[in-house]
């Protein structure tokens, strides 16, 4: 993607999430809201798959994604491409950044979670109590799949943004969130990597940054492999 279309693409994904809370601020989109979530969380949920989702719900944010991180790294490492490694700190960079973000928006905005609010809701992972909006889980995925692509061929990048997509999909499923908790986490979560990646690819202070970061891997590294 053109430098300057992901610069306004970034801030075109913030404005859409704006736009998403005011219509979730003032109610407007309640309604559509409890209908697409009873849609998903009862009328399309199967016996079947009720594991799966748990699991994605559950463990397709950290548990996933810090091990994709790792991988990058080392990996770039061990092939020699600085592309993958700067990737691998990009998004550690975006994350930092998004749990920040979500955690101050939870923190100013309370929206009851839909067990709180509605009736006969399929709860199939452990409950949480905080904010509904935006999901946290949607918000870091997003925005890692979002900077992964930026780094990664698109035999992995792919695979990644359609993890995003079940996990974000999944916290619906399982009755922990309302769709446009979910659809505002995924916008605001892409348009944040979007401006990280504009800011600060190429520029000097990342530069120095994965520079210092990769001497002090380096030298574990060599001293390491010495003791061994």
């Amino acid at each position: 993607m053109p430098r300057r279309r992901t610069l306004y693409a970034g801030l075109s994904f913030v404005a859409a999430f704006i736009a998403i809370f005011l219509l979730v601020y003032s109610k407007t989109s309640y309604s559509f809201d409890v209908s697409v979530f009873r849609l998903i969380n009862s009328t399309l949920s199967v016996k079947a798959l009720n594991s799966f989702f748990a699991a994605a719900a559950v463990y397709g944010r950290e548990y996933f994604w810090v091990p994709v991180v790792a991988l990058m790294w080392i990996l770039g490492g061990v092939f020699k491409s600085e592309k993958a490694q700067k990737g691998a700190l990009m998004l550690v960079i975006v994350f930092i950044i998004v749990i920040m973000v979500g955690l101050s928006l939870k923190a100013v905005y309370y929206r009851p979670r839909p067990f709180l609010v509605l009736s006969a809701v399929h709860v199939l992972v452990p409950k949480d109590f905080d904010s509904s909006f935006p999901s946290g889980h949607a918000l870091i995925v997003a925005a890692g799949a979002t900077a992964a692509f930026f780094f990664l061929k698109k035999r992995y990048s792919i695979p990644l943004l359609a993890e995003a997509a079940v996990v974000s999909y999944s916290r619906v499923y399982v009755g922990v969130h309302f769709p446009m908790d979910v659809l505002a986490g995924v916008i605001l979560g892409a348009g944040i990597a979007l401006l990280t990646y504009y800011f600060l690819d190429g520029s000097k202070y990342f530069e120095r940054l994965f520079g210092l970061v990769q001497g002090v891997y380096n030298k574990i590294l060599s001293v390491v492999f010495r003791k061994a």
